[in-house]
């Protein structure tokens, strides 16, 4: 990952979908299987005013697919409720190691942006 200047990734020097894939990630493995509603409810909870658009989600969510670093199971949304079939999405193997070199790689990008946002609110808004 280049740390040229590039205006559109200021914010962590990460796209969007970068940044989309590996949330995801973090959050299978927290908690799985997730549907894509899901996914949309912790990107709210977690940004309260951004989260990826739907195409930047699915897209992802059918990338990492390909990739093999996600399984999914096509089932229903509820099982009390057998109407809408959805895909369950689920952390392979391969996921768990992609996502630690991530973690690592990503960590000096995080504290590097939060030591700009530090020095932002120190001087600017003392």
């Amino acid at each position: 990952m280049s740390h040229k200047n590039n205006p559109k990734k200021f914010a962590l020097n990460m796209s969007a979908a970068q940044f989309t894939k590996f949330y995801i990630m973090h959050l299978l493995q927290v908690k799985q299987p997730m549907i894509s509603e899901h996914f949309k409810k912790e990107f709210k909870t977690l940004t309260k005013n951004w989260i990826p658009a739907p195409s930047t989600l699915l897209d992802t969510l059918h990338e990492m697919t390909e990739e093999g670093l996600l399984a999914r199971k096509e089932d229903y949304k509820s099982h009390d409720k057998k109407r809408q079939k959805v895909y369950w999405y689920y952390l392979t193997d391969a996921g768990r190691e992609e996502f630690e070199v991530l973690k690592k790689r990503y960590k000096i990008l995080f504290e590097e942006q939060q030591q700009i946002l530090d020095k932002i609110m120190r001087d600017v808004y003392k």
